[in-house]
Parts: C-alpha cells; structure tokens; sequence
C-alpha cells in the first residue's frame, strides 16, 4: 500500500449517543465490504478502503489512494463531541477511467445523518426518550454486572455507587440531557444513561405495561 487519499470533506457536530455507541453504529453502518472498520486509538476509529474492483471487474487489494472515512469521538458537557472525515473518491485519472468512488462521501453522510437527526427520530435507538418519575430498571443486557451510577449529568463525570438490574431505582426530576437522575432506597442518588433504563411499572396490569412501553 503506498498511500492513503486526501481529506475532502469534514462534519463537526454534537451527538447524544456516548462515544462506545458511536464507534458501535460507526463498524455496523460503514465499516463493510469493500472498507473495513478499524480502532485507530481510544478515542478514534477509521473504515479503510481494502478491496477495489479493477479495470477488467476483478477484485483486489487497493495500493494508491486508498480510500477511507475516520471519526472522532470525545465526551463533552453537553453530550458526545463528533468529528468525521472522508477521503476523495478519486482524482482526474480515476474520473477519466471512470472510476472515481463517491463511497467515502457517502458513507460518511450515512453516519452524520443517523448521529445528528437519531435523537429526534422516533424510529431510531438513538431518539431522546423521555423518562417519567416513577419506578426505572437497569436494561436487562446489564443482567449480571454492574453498572455505575454517574456522579453528575455528564459523561466525564466521576463514577460512584454500582447497580444491578434488580437494584430497587426511582427516576426523580433533575435529569438533564441524556442522563436521568434516579435514587436508590437508602436515599442514594446518582445519573445513568437514558438507553440504559427503562420505566418498571409497580403494578402488572395490561394497562400499567403499555404506559410504560410509551417511554421504551
């Protein structure tokens, strides 16, 4: 391999999803054949370029101008810091050959448009979700380990107390963003993740589950 395309295009934008659920959707969405999702550090990652069709419709290893999109993710006061870049799909000679690519472009907008509008998107995981006071429970994938409650409405924000998915929570008011203040039974309180909890209604009625399932 004896170099990587330029940069054409970067987005800079806030996210709500934290950085391990942007990295997540990033491999899932674009890190597919012909690019493969690569940890380029903790706080980055790239999909490279590593199969292209040749002149005569063969598939191989590219060696110039590979192409790729990276993306940036830190977590911030207001939620996740996001930056996304994507190469050039090819130069004058590949556009006379006609084989100039317009997938990083593309690519790269899949992710933008799913991290910027998820959260005010009612069809995807990433929309805001509104959790009302009352009884909450941990997700059941947290079944088995613990998680840690956020000592403040960010991100950044020290860890304290563990929890279980069969740790008795209360959602109370002074949420903020995408973390919901909830307090334990001996009074403890603390922040988690809104993905991460669920309405748990007290009584299991037909009509108490499907309240609860407006908040899922």
């Amino acid at each position: 391999m004896f170099g990587t395309a330029k940069e054409k295009h970067s987005w800079r934008f806030t996210a709500a999803a934290p950085p391990r659920e942007v990295f997540a959707v990033m491999e899932q969405l674009i890190g597919t054949p012909p690019y493969r999702f690569q940890v380029v550090g903790d706080d980055e990652a790239r999909a490279l370029e590593v199969q292209r069709r040749g002149f005569f419709g063969n598939w191989g290893r590219p060696r110039i101008a590979v192409r790729w999109i990276s993306c940036r993710a830190d977590p911030g006061p207001s939620g996740t810091r996001v930056e996304v870049k994507a190469s050039s799909g090819g130069g004058l000679v590949f556009k006379a050959l006609g084989k100039a690519d317009g997938g990083p472009d593309s690519r790269a907008l899949q992710l933008v448009r799913l991290l910027t509008s998820g959260n005010r998107d009612q069809r995807t995981l990433y929309r805001r979700r509104s959790i009302p006071p009352g009884p909450v429970s941990l997700v059941a994938s947290w079944a088995g380990m613990p998680y840690r409650l956020f000592a403040e409405p960010r991100f950044d924000a020290p860890r304290g107390i563990e929890i279980l998915t069969a740790t008795e929570l209360e959602a109370v008011p002074g949420g903020e963003g995408p973390f919901v203040r909830v307090r334990l039974r001996d009074g403890t309180e603390g922040f988690v993740e809104s993905d991460q909890i669920v309405a748990a209604p007290d009584v299991a009625t037909r009509e108490a589950q499907a309240d609860a399932a407006r908040f899922v």
